[in-house]
């Protein structure tokens, strides 16, 4: 997939707030939770679970960093 793919997938993101964290579970004993994040924009509510790949074959890592500024 492309990075314009990623950018515009991702990007539809912005503006949201994380209101929750959960773990998920993955209904198999060979399969990794998945973490789930719930997030608010006005009324609106998305739900985002993290997978160690687009086909959902189990829960993945977010890696959280600080924001370095330039100049």
């Amino acid at each position: 997939m492309s990075k314009e793919f990623f950018k515009k997938y991702y990007g539809q993101l912005k503006g949201f707030k994380i209101e929750s964290f959960e773990m998920v579970d993955s209904g198999d004993e060979y399969i990794k939770d998945f973490p789930c994040f719930i997030l608010s924009k006005g009324k609106q509510k998305i739900r985002i679970e993290v997978s160690q790949d687009e086909e959902g074959n189990g829960g993945g890592f977010l890696f959280i960093g600080e924001v370095v500024q330039n100049g």
